[in-house]
């Protein structure tokens, strides 16, 4: 079976390169625009890793972590934050799921590597 991986980012061209290169290592993959959508997303899919931008539309990146490390069904659940602005790293440093930060513009080999030892592959 296939490891399942939510992106959830409000760039359609991000979702678009993220896909195609996450899809190409072997996973299945998901994607939501707004941060209102994430957590339902989150609940519905149960992904093996969520691709979680910062600047999102209704909720931040910040709240969204936060709702999953007090909910124990999605607490276990590791993250990777992406963002332009490298200063909101230290936002997530407190939580143990968020288990690497990629700044925006990507290096792609760099973001693979990422996601996959957050995946244990």
């Amino acid at each position: 079976m296939k490891k399942r991986i939510l992106i959830v980012e409000d760039e359609a061209s991000i979702i678009d390169l993220l896909t195609l290169v996450l899809t190409r290592e072997g996973y299945e993959v998901f994607s939501c625009q707004t941060g209102r959508d994430a957590i339902a997303t989150i609940k519905k899919v149960h992904p093996h890793l969520v691709i979680l931008d910062v600047m999102l539309p209704g909720l931040d990146g910040a709240s969204i972590v936060k709702i999953m490390s007090e909910d124990e069904t999605l607490s276990s659940i590791p993250v990777i934050i992406t963002s332009a602005l490298v200063e909101s790293e230290k936002l997530f440093s407190t939580h143990p799921q968020v288990k690497a930060f990629c700044s925006k513009p990507f290096v792609l080999t760099d973001f693979v590597a990422k996601a996959k030892q957050a995946l244990g592959d």
